[in-house]
């Protein structure tokens, strides 16, 4: 008959350790998973990703920003300017979590707004857009208001670096020679929207720069013709002696018959003149320009041009005190066949000075 072998049961302090290292085992694979389940959801939440695209703002290249948040150039509408809005609009979120409070905002499909609070005041507002389990947060933006942007027929006019199509854009007479009819230059005018940064706006005509005006404050820019020094000197010295000859025959120095010789036929200010009285202005028995200017001179085609005159108008007689006008005009010419004409001219200051 076999023999059995007797067996001793384990000491209990050994089969304790023993229980209490599964244990531990167990707990620290539980913890770890654990963990990285709290680390997974973390790096899910609207928070984690709110928190990424700052740090990207403060430290990333604009297109890495660019693409975290979302966002695509269209048109003008360029990566550069829009990253340079986020991270202005970012700019004064600290790096101290415990200042920063995220209050959830209104839900719309697999979009949330979310505000982010720095010491209790919203510093910045964020659009989340469900995404692969987690969210992308884009800062929420204003876009600048519309930009207006013209230029002559046959300049290329580019905004960021994209070309404006002329097929976009609006063709009207040029500002001034409206009463032309068919024959007055024309300009082509764009409507730019979305812009977050003013635009930096170039022209061209076969190859010539163009200048360039921006108004910021008004947000337009006008694009001129490529510059014509020689052009530019006879336009300008023609609107100098349009604006003395206008003041003549306000003072009646100058007959209807002599100033009707530079202005342009059957438009408003021809007719408005050639029934103009003019028999009230003070007897004198001379004149002179003091102080007088012309500036802004700018062409719309190479034959077209506007620009500003000024001077003090002064009317003398022996024996009496001068009297002073300031006198301030707007003009626009076109140069034709038989010479300089004034298609309009708008009067600015023309009362006696003090």
């Amino acid at each position: 008959m076999a023999k059995t072998k007797k067996r001793y049961p384990l000491p209990f302090g050994r089969m304790l350790a023993g229980w209490a290292a599964l244990l531990a085992v167990v707990g620290g694979v539980l913890l770890a998973l654990l963990w990285g389940a709290l680390e997974e959801y973390e790096l899910s939440t609207p928070e984690h990703a709110i928190l990424s695209l700052v740090e990207l703002a403060r430290g990333g290249d604009d297109e890495a920003l660019a693409a975290a948040a979302g966002f695509e150039a269209q048109g003008p509408v360029t990566v550069e300017s829009w990253a340079g809005a986020a991270r202005a609009a970012l700019a004064d979120i600290p790096d101290d979590r415990d200042r920063l409070a995220f209050v959830k905002g209104e839900k719309q499909g697999d979009t949330v707004q979310y505000a982010l609070a720095v010491d209790g005041t919203v510093s910045a507002r964020f659009t989340l857009t469900a995404a692969q389990g987690g969210w992308k947060a884009a800062p929420a933006l204003t876009a600048l208001p519309d930009y207006t942007v013209s230029a002559p027929t046959g300049v290329t006019v580019s905004v960021n670096g994209f070309a404006l199509d002329p097929a976009d854009g609006t063709d009207s007479p040029a500002e001034g020679f409206a009463d032309m009819g068919d024959a007055a230059p024309r300009v082509v005018s764009w409507t730019v929207s979305g812009l977050y940064a003013a635009p930096a706006v170039t022209a061209e005509q076969d190859g010539a720069a163009c200048p360039v005006t921006r108004d910021d404050a008004r947000h337009t820019a006008v694009a001129g013709m490529p510059e014509d020094e020689a052009g530019k000197a006879e336009a300008s010295q023609f609107l100098e002696t349009a604006a003395k000859q206008y003041a003549q025959f306000i003072s009646e120095d100058v007959s209807f018959s002599q100033l009707a010789k530079l202005l342009y036929p059957d438009t408003a200010l021809y007719k408005g003149l050639r029934g103009y009285y003019v028999g009230w202005y003070v007897t004198h028995t001379g004149v002179r320009f003091d102080d007088l200017k012309v500036e802004n001179v700018a062409a719309v085609s190479p034959d077209a041009w506007t620009g500003d005159v000024s001077f003090t108008f002064v009317v003398t007689k022996p024996g009496l005190e001068d009297r002073t006008y300031p006198s301030q005009y707007h003009i626009a010419a076109i140069r034709q066949a038989d010479g300089w004409k004034v298609v309009s001219l708008d009067v600015g200051a023309q009362e006696e000075a003090e």
